[in-house]
């Protein structure tokens, strides 16, 4: 592992579903193709696997993570957030996903239809004394691309609030200037064991 410490990590784990949540929505639906498995698209991890990364050897002793997770994960997200060494502060973005029309997304699910996914904020040590502006909004508007691909908006709300930490995107898709990033889709910068 390289030695270089991150003050914001910004994670979209490959979260893992029990196939159990499937059947019911396709027993609403009738439909057994209904939902896109996310096994299909890129290799998922179970809740152990997450939070046995080395995250917290990565950190710098004030340090923030930005952690994607849906509902459905919010207890497995919160005991990953405290592995990595990290105190959960409060809901850092809530992504209300639009169609490319600009109609909001009505995913079935077996309580409500779902159409937002959350963004999880937690620190370490004095992360206040960093940040560079107090105007970010939480809820962020944008259309919802290719399976589990965030917004940019985030990252680059990220960047406006802590303008001068060191920043590392784990489980990325595609290179952002003035992050190091980690992932199995893209040419990492850092290696993790």
């Amino acid at each position: 592992m390289d030695s270089k410490k991150y003050q914001v990590i910004y994670a979209d784990p490959p979260w893992h579903y029990e196939r159990k949540i499937d059947k019911v929505i396709n027993k609403i639906t009738n439909n057994e193709s209904s939902r896109v498995d996310a096994k299909s698209v890129y290799p998922t991890m179970k809740k152990d696997e997450i939070a046995a990364l080395p995250i917290a050897s990565l950190t710098d002793k004030d340090a923030a993570c930005f952690m994607w997770t849906t509902d459905h994960h919010l207890p497995e997200a919160m005991e990953i957030l405290k592995a990595w060494g990290f105190t959960y502060k409060t809901i850092g973005f809530v992504w209300v996903k639009k169609t490319k029309y600009g109609n909001q997304i009505k995913m079935i699910g077996p309580w409500t239809n779902k159409g937002a996914e959350l963004c999880l904020f937690a620190t370490k040590g004095a992360m206040t004394k960093h940040i560079g502006s107090h105007k970010i909004a939480q809820v962020i508007e944008a259309e919802r691309t290719t399976h589990s691909k965030k917004p940019q908006e985030a990252a680059d709300r990220i960047v406006e609030m802590f303008p001068n930490s060191s920043r590392i995107e784990l489980f990325a898709r595609d290179a952002k200037p003035g992050w190091d990033v980690w992932g199995n889709e893209i040419q990492n910068t850092i290696e993790i064991n």
